[in-house]
């Protein structure tokens, strides 16, 4: 069942793990290889790691089990621009967002929806929290994500299997600056 933890206490989480990551002098966050999903074990199925390829093209790296259920596929090694809303020019993760996360950088929370083909909508909170390759470069996303029925009253008994989802968009998102400001 995708439904778990609430959202912000799972965030909180990632973000106290996030800032205990050392980060090399000379760079602005820490880098891919410090992190380890065991160290978030309680989350390890709504955890991702997602690498900014160039282009805008995002190619997921690390995928927890729970997006498997949500796609109703494997999508480690997948490209972002292969999902429902997830094209580098969509309103899923539009280029002025994909610039700010990896070149400010700073993070985000994003509120998300959409709808499968039987008419279900859902929603999904996602922190993103960028990560360095080894030699500096921002091109990496930590991520920590929570699905759920967009009707309260659907989720105790929401089990969701979304291989026909139909439609994605964001929603809503709010920059976090760590350190180095936020978009305007």
């Amino acid at each position: 069942m995708l439904v778990s933890v609430a959202p912000e206490a799972m965030f909180d989480e990632m973000i106290a793990a996030w800032q205990a990551l050392p980060c090399p002098d000379g760079f602005k966050v820490p880098q891919k290889k410090s992190f380890s999903p065991t160290m978030l074990r309680s989350h390890l199925q709504n955890l991702g790691i997602a690498e900014h390829v160039g282009s805008g093209r995002i190619v997921i790296r690390l995928a927890g089990t729970n997006s498997r259920e949500f796609w109703g596929e494997e999508v480690t090694g997948a490209h972002y621009d292969a999902f429902p809303g997830g094209a580098p020019d969509s309103a899923l993760m539009p280029p002025e967002i994909l610039q700010a996360l990896f070149t400010l950088p700073c993070g985000m929370k994003s509120h998300r929806g959409g709808k499968d083909h039987e008419g279900n909508d859902w929603l999904c909170d996602i922190l993103s929290l960028p990560l360095a390759a080894q030699d500096g470069e921002v091109k990496y996303l930590l991520y920590g994500y929570r699905v759920f029925p967009s009707d309260p009253e659907q989720l105790q008994a929401w089990e969701p299997g979304f291989a026909d989802l139909k439609t994605a968009h964001l929603l809503g998102a709010e920059f976090i600056d760590i350190g180095f400001g936020t978009p305007e």
